[in-house]
């Protein structure tokens, strides 16, 4: 896969956000695995994220953003983990010494086992491979470990 089969692939995921079912779809994905999360506050790493953040706290008003104490920081699409990297690092900055955990709906390139975000002490994958009811949750604190859940 070259960089131009990842931007079209990022490019496809967000522009399927223009479709409400797609959209309502991504959001109830999202639910799913936050539910793993209870208690969490969340916190968008893009605007694109951001999309799917406010349909899923319209579905489930209990989902609380906000960005303090343990919090699940989301996005779209993750290729490298620098847009969740980032998103923790202004966490941090604003003084959040909570737990944090990166929730993406696509993986755009493969072998995503072995990515390490340090600054996210744990990154759960919903669309690893193109298969929507599959999720890879990772540990990043020096694991490889996986374990391999069914929505």
């Amino acid at each position: 896969m070259d960089i131009l089969d990842i931007v079209n692939r990022g490019s496809k995921s967000v522009e399927n956000l223009d479709d409400s079912l797609r959209l309502r779809s991504a959001a109830y994905d999202l639910l799913r695995v936050y539910e793993h999360f209870g208690g969490f506050s969340v916190y968008a790493a893009s605007p694109q994220a951001e999309r799917v953040l406010g349909a899923a706290m319209m579905i489930e008003p209990a989902v609380c953003a906000g960005g303090s104490g343990d919090t699940v920081i989301v996005d779209v699409n993750i290729a490298s983990g620098t847009l969740m990297a980032r998103a923790a690092r202004r966490l941090r900055d604003n003084g959040n010494a909570g737990r944090l955990v990166g929730i993406a709906l696509h993986s755009l390139v493969g072998d995503y086992e072995r990515w390490h975000v340090p600054e996210l002490s744990e990154l759960v994958v919903v669309d690893p491979h193109g298969e929507p009811c599959s999720i890879g949750r990772q540990a990043t604190q020096g694991s490889d470990h996986r374990i391999g859940l069914l929505l």
